[in-house]
């Protein structure tokens, strides 16, 4: 029996798997940023190392990004040696490819983590009730977005995407989730373990998770949402 080996990817593979995963072009903006059209999508070129590297992007019409970087001769880049001095130049490397992936991602794709149609319908209602947008302020949690007052500033919400587990359940399944705000004394009557869990990564005195799976209705969600900007104006 003869098992063919799958080639593992490299770290510059995963980093762009990992930076552009759940984001959606958007095409309008690559002209804006410098990105130049080719045969094949738009192609984005920038320096690496003080100038000793080129890093190339390739961003395809569906979404799709592929990226190479080569030296100063237009190959490939070579596979960095063993060594004190290398090993502190692959670092740099890594730091530097990886920060022009997120500059990249955020300034020419939106992110798009959030699939149901329940989270999609109240990402929707709190653009034209309240005129707020989801922030994502985190590069190491992705999938998780707040919701704030202007006048306050003060979160309201924040949209997350987690395993079942996390909330207390045995499934590993993602499940995503809306934190809001509940009213002093209110949590104790509303969680039940099955779709109201005390907040994941929260105050669990006054904030709540409910999941949008469907077992929570959208009115009791809107609702719940409009309490949760009340109590966040104070």
């Amino acid at each position: 029996m003869f098992f063919r080996r799958i080639p593992r990817k490299s770290w510059y593979e995963k980093a762009v798997e990992r930076v552009f995963r759940d984001r959606r072009l958007c095409e309008e903006k690559l002209p804006p940023f410098g990105c130049v059209r080719g045969e094949n999508g738009f192609l984005y070129r920038t320096k690496l190392l003080n100038g000793q590297l080129c890093m190339e992007f390739e961003i395809h019409a569906e979404g799709s990004v592929s990226v190479t970087v080569r030296d100063a001769d237009g190959k490939s880049i070579p596979h960095l040696a063993q060594g004190e001095a290398d090993r502190l130049r692959e670092r740099a490397l890594r730091r530097e490819y990886e920060e022009e992936l997120w500059h990249v991602a955020e300034c020419c794709f939106e992110p798009d983590f959030f699939k149901g149609d329940p989270a999609r319908s109240l990402v929707a209602h709190v653009r034209e009730a309240y005129g707020d947008e989801l922030e994502f302020l985190w590069r190491k949690s992705p999938g998780s977005a707040v919701v704030r007052r202007k006048d306050t500033e003060k979160w309201y919400a924040v949209f997350l995407a987690v395993p079942r587990l996390k909330l207390g359940g045995s499934s590993r399944e993602r499940v995503e989730v809306l934190n809001l705000r509940v009213r002093p004394g209110e949590l104790e009557g509303l969680v039940d373990h099955h779709s109201r869990f005390p907040a994941y990564h929260m105050n669990k005195k006054s904030w709540v998770s409910l999941c949008l799976d469907g077992t929570v209705s959208f009115e009791e969600l809107a609702a719940r949402l409009e309490t949760s900007r009340r109590l966040a104006g104070k």
